[in-house]
C-alpha cells in the first residue's frame, strides 16, 4: 500500500510499518503485537486487561477484539466508548499507545461474521454459566463439553453464542515510541475525516 500523501517520509514509513506490525500481532499467536492491553474507565478508574487481536482493517482504521457479552468491559463501553491500547514489543523496542471508539456487537453481520471464524474450542469459552467477575464458591466455572460443540449440540452452540461479543475499535490517535540507545524516538499519528497525520514529539 503507498504511504500517506499528507505525511513526509520517515512519517509516512513509520505508519506503514505499524500497520504491518499489527497485521501481523493478529495473524500469529507468537507475535508480540497479538496479546495487547486495553484500557476502559469504570467510575472514574482505569480499567486494565489483556486481550487477543482478532481484528485488523487498516481501510478504516479498526482494531478489534472478542469478549464474553456479560464481561464489565462491555459495560464500560457502552456507557463510554473510549478504548485505550497498549502494544509493545521487547526485541524491536517499539511501543504503541493507541486511543479510539469502540463500539459492540452481538448481533448481525459483525458478530456472526467474528462467530463463524471462532473455532470450537474458543466458542466453548463463552459458554460458562457465570458471567465474567461474578461471585463463586468454586474455582473453577464448568464449561460445555468440547465434544458437544465439535458435534454442533444447537443447545450448548445457542449458550456460547448468546455470550459472544465482538469489540471493534475506531482509531483516532497512535502514539509510537521506539527506545534506542543513539537516542529514543517518537511520533504521534492524529485521524480525522479518514486521514492520517503525524508529527514528532519528545519522548
Amino acid at each position: 500500500m503507498p504511504r500517506p500523501q499528507s505525511l513526509p517520509g520517515p512519517l509516512a514509513d513509520i505508519l506503514e510499518d505499524t500497520w504491518t506490525s499489527l497485521a501481523e500481532g493478529c495473524k500469529h499467536a507468537r507475535d508480540a503485537f497479538h496479546t495487547p492491553t486495553v484500557g476502559t474507565t469504570r467510575d472514574g478508574i482505569a480499567q486494565l486487561r489483556t486481550v487477543v487481536l482478532r481484528h485488523v482493517d487498516r481501510d478504516v482504521a479498526e482494531l478489534g477484539f472478542h469478549t464474553d457479552a456479560r464481561s464489565l468491559k462491555r459495560a464500560d463501553l457502552t456507557r463510554s466508548p473510549e478504548l485505550a491500547w497498549h502494544f509493545y514489543d521487547r526485541e524491536r523496542k517499539i511501543q504503541l499507545r493507541i486511543l479510539g471508539q469502540a463500539s459492540t456487537y452481538t448481533e448481525g453481520d459483525v458478530a456472526d461474521r467474528a462467530w463463524a471464524s471462532v473455532t470450537p474450542l474458543g466458542r466453548r469459552c463463552y459458554g460458562q454459566a457465570l458471567g465474567p467477575g461474578q461471585s463463586t464458591e468454586q474455582p473453577n466455572v464448568p464449561l460445555p463439553s468440547l465434544v458437544d460443540l465439535e458435534a454442533a449440540d444447537p443447545q450448548a452452540l445457542a449458550r456460547c453464542r448468546e455470550n459472544f461479543c465482538v469489540v471493534r475499535c475506531t482509531l483516532t490517535e497512535i502514539d509510537w515510541l521506539h527506545l534506542r540507545f543513539e537516542g529514543h524516538q517518537r511520533a504521534l499519528f492524529t485521524r480525522e475525516e479518514a486521514e492520517w497525520s503525524g508529527r514528532w514529539i519528545a519522548p
